[in-house]
């Protein structure tokens, strides 16, 4: 924009006609960039005070139609699948997908990108199936996106489709690092297949710290808390989930928390006396196996402590040092010992009265 209006100025015009070609050059630059302006715009109205969502997604949709470069298009989609509607979000990945396969050097990238946020607006939709599906298409091309990964592992685990979410969350441990999302498909795994304890520690190390910014997290904590009889705990977790931001994403909803917590508020028993007895034996029955017959194992290997042998052995009484004692075996008795020097004092004492 700048090198133009200099190159303007440069022109041997007059001022009129230089002003005037400025003008046109602004309006042409205006209007080549208008879809990011109108991304400004509605961004501006959804971050008012109070929030403007009806302007701002009047503003996006009139963005997405004046054209935005591929990747900021699928980012578009993105906010729309989360926050605002699922179907306009499938017909901007649709979109952006096509135009790139049209493309004499497409990029893949971009490509890829589409494809599984169209999944996140497939799910959002209610097309759980075809979500899943699309996914494990991708996955078996070799794409090991981070997304793609827990998105997997969350769209199984919420269909229950268990064994699937087992295998998967097997190969995941190995592909990427560990991330708040990974480790609560983990923890949700855990819990749905009955083994709280684990889970329990699972959501214990995630939460601590400053914790994950989705509400999942801590739902299904509070579910684990729920089970283990801990509703104290449980009721609390519920609470910081709805601090958190509900995307139409999520495989779980602000009702779906607010119904919880109205149910452990008419529960009795959601005590904190209770509470904590309750949770004492709970977790001693799921720790301790009152059933157990196996028997220790008392062999020595190669991982066991070897203690100083402390007992005497005969050679501990032998000392070279000490003084041989001769004893004459018939020159004393047990018998004399004890009673010869009893029987002489008895003859010359005086009966006792």
């Amino acid at each position: 924009m700048i090198v133009a209006i200099f190159g303007i100025l440069l022109l041997p015009f007059t001022q009129s006609v230089k002003v005037l070609l400025v003008l046109i050059a602004v309006a042409v630059v205006l209007y080549i960039r208008r879809g990011y302006i109108l991304v400004a715009l509605g961004s501006r109205a959804l971050n008012a005070k109070p929030p403007q969502e009806d302007r701002a997604w009047r503003y996006y949709r009139q963005a997405w139609k004046a054209g935005l470069p591929a990747h900021y298009t699928v980012m578009l989609g993105n906010l729309f699948v989360q926050r605002g509607d699922p179907s306009i979000a499938l017909e901007i990945y649709d979109s952006v997908i096509a135009k790139e396969q049209k493309k004499r050097i497409p990029e893949g990238d971009i490509i890829v990108s589409g494809r599984i946020s169209r999944t996140m607006a497939l799910w959002a939709l209610d097309r759980g199936d075809e979500a899943i599906e699309e996914l494990k298409t991708l996955y078996e091309e070799g794409r090991r996106d981070k997304s793609l990964l827990i998105n997997l592992g969350t769209y199984l685990l919420a269909s229950e489709r268990l064994d699937e979410a087992r295998d998967f969350l097997e190969e995941c441990s190995d592909l990427i690092a560990e991330s708040p999302g990974m480790t609560d498909n983990q923890g949700l795994y855990l819990l749905k297949t009955g083994a709280l304890l684990e889970a329990k520690e699972v959501y214990d190390t995630l939460l601590s710290g400053e914790g994950p910014r989705f509400p999942e997290a801590y739902v299904h904590a509070g579910q684990v808390m729920l089970a283990l009889g801990k509703n104290r705990r449980a009721y609390a977790l519920f609470e910081q989930a709805l601090e958190k931001e509900f995307f139409k994403t999520a495989s779980v909803t602000r009702e779906m928390v607010e119904q919880m917590m109205e149910e452990l508020r008419s529960n009795p028993n959601t005590k904190a006396e209770d509470d904590d007895v309750d949770a004492e034996i709970t977790a001693s029955l799921y720790e301790t196996d009152l059933f157990d017959d196996s028997v220790p194992n008392t062999e020595v290997d190669e991982d066991d402590e070897i203690e100083p042998n402390i007992e005497l052995d005969p050679e501990d009484y032998d000392d070279e040092e000490d003084p041989e004692v001769h004893v004459d075996e018939d020159d004393i008795s047990v018998e004399s010992l004890l009673f010869d020097h009893d029987d002489d004092d008895d003859d010359d004492e005086e009966p006792r009265k």
